[in-house]
């Protein structure tokens, strides 16, 4: 589920992060638990299953790694945008 706007641009000039970086913000609104703010814990759990198990079994390539990294920005800044507004 993508992040929709009428004046929709980009914020990053690479567009495997812009596409990480919604699907982290759509999360954040409409995953399994809507609008609960990551813990320190979910956190460190995103990492180690999205980011180092997939190294340490040779499947995480640059492409993947810049997807999973913008959607761990994505959900944070979520996250903090609604606590803030």
């Amino acid at each position: 589920m993508a992040i929709t706007s009428s004046i929709r641009r980009p914020l990053y000039d690479n567009p495997t992060f812009q596409h990480g970086l919604e699907h982290g913000l759509s999360w954040f609104l409409h995953g399994d638990t809507p609008t609960i703010v990551p813990n320190a814990g979910q956190i460190v759990d995103f990492i180690r299953d999205n980011m180092l198990e997939p190294a340490s079994e040779g499947f995480l390539d640059e492409q993947r790694l810049t997807d999973n990294v913008g959607f761990l920005v994505g959900w944070i800044l979520a996250a903090y945008v609604v606590e803030v507004s």
